[in-house]
């Protein structure tokens, strides 16, 4: 299974829609999976007094929901690492690829999403204290908002016609 992380700027940056152009292009040949990293400490996609919350109080380490056409999975952390958890969900699906939205905890390929030169500069700043070095280039909607001499140290392609190019840079040929 290959990993790989779409990490933005900011909100409104591209992630998604680099995203969704991605998964567009690469679910045509391969088994594609997301992981959406949320950074809200008090997140849950489950709420106080629903079965579902209920049933995890009383006791269930994990919570499955069954709708007519979607399964949904509840699994409450004690002291796993929230993308150790996920891709062990993951792992049962036969996936192909994976993509995190966010910066997972270990290095991958990463595509940096960004409108703009100045916050690509801060954020690859961010990500190299981090020793995180496999950013491969950056998706960005405004590609003129970049300089020649930056597009020489890291290319910059738009997403909506360039997303083979941004597979590529990332992946490989696969």
């Amino acid at each position: 299974m290959k990993i790989l992380a779409v990490v933005g700027t900011g909100r409104n940056s591209g992630k998604t829609t680099t995203i969704e152009l991605l998964l567009g292009e690469l679910s045509k040949k391969y088994r594609v999976g997301t992981i959406k990293k949320i950074h809200e400490e008090d997140f849950s996609i489950d709420k106080e007094g629903k079965d579902t919350w209920r049933h995890a109080k009383a006791g269930a380490k994990v919570v499955v929901t069954c709708a007519p056409r979607e399964v949904a999975v509840i699994k409450k952390l004690e002291n796993e690492e929230r993308f150790e958890a996920a891709f062990k969900l993951l792992e049962c699906e036969g996936l192909d690829i994976v993509i995190v939205e966010g910066v997972p905890p270990f290095n991958v390929p990463i595509i940096l999403a960004a409108r703009n030169e100045e916050n690509a500069r801060e954020k690859l700043k961010v990500l190299e204290n981090k020793k995180l070095k496999d950013i491969k280039c950056v998706s960005s909607l405004t590609p003129d908002k970049f300089s020649d001499e930056f597009k020489k140290i890291m290319p910059v392609f738009n997403p909506k016609n360039e997303i083979t190019k941004i597979i590529k840079a990332v992946l490989g040929s696969i």
